[in-house]
């Protein structure tokens, strides 16, 4: 072994608490999907404008369904995270704030994605 093969240790390593990982998880998501949802709005104005011109009708809407109910399956697991995270927060005894911000952002990021879905599927099969 030569002083090429030595590697330092690390020792800035930034590890984060159970809490603190499933609060963030449920947080990124919540905001990810509030975002989507947005833009699956405008979406749904200009495919209620413009109509269905030149797109299968049959596979849109197995697509919609499809991906409306994936997405609402990944909403519903950004609120599991930040419950997790809440409650793994509170056994340990550190701070809660992630696991409740994951918590509200995913319940927000839901709730308008289940508005944004359900439009886009009145769209789609009327």
């Amino acid at each position: 072994m030569t002083d090429d093969d030595f590697v330092p240790p690390l020792a800035n390593q930034l590890t984060l608490s159970a809490g603190t990982g499933w609060g963030l998880a449920g947080l990124l998501i919540g905001c990810t999907l509030l975002i989507s949802a947005c833009a699956l709005l405008v979406f749904n104005v200009l495919l209620f404008i413009q109509g269905m011109r030149g797109v299968p009708r049959d596979l849109a809407r197995l697509g919609g369904v499809i991906g409306v109910g994936g997405v609402v399956l990944l909403g519903a697991c950004a609120v599991g995270f930040g419950l997790r995270g809440w409650s793994a927060a509170n056994r340990v005894g550190e701070s809660p704030a992630l696991g409740v911000a994951g918590t509200v952002s995913g319940s927000v990021g839901l709730v308008a994605w289940i508005i944004a879905g359900t439009d886009l599927i009145f769209i789609l099969f009327s």
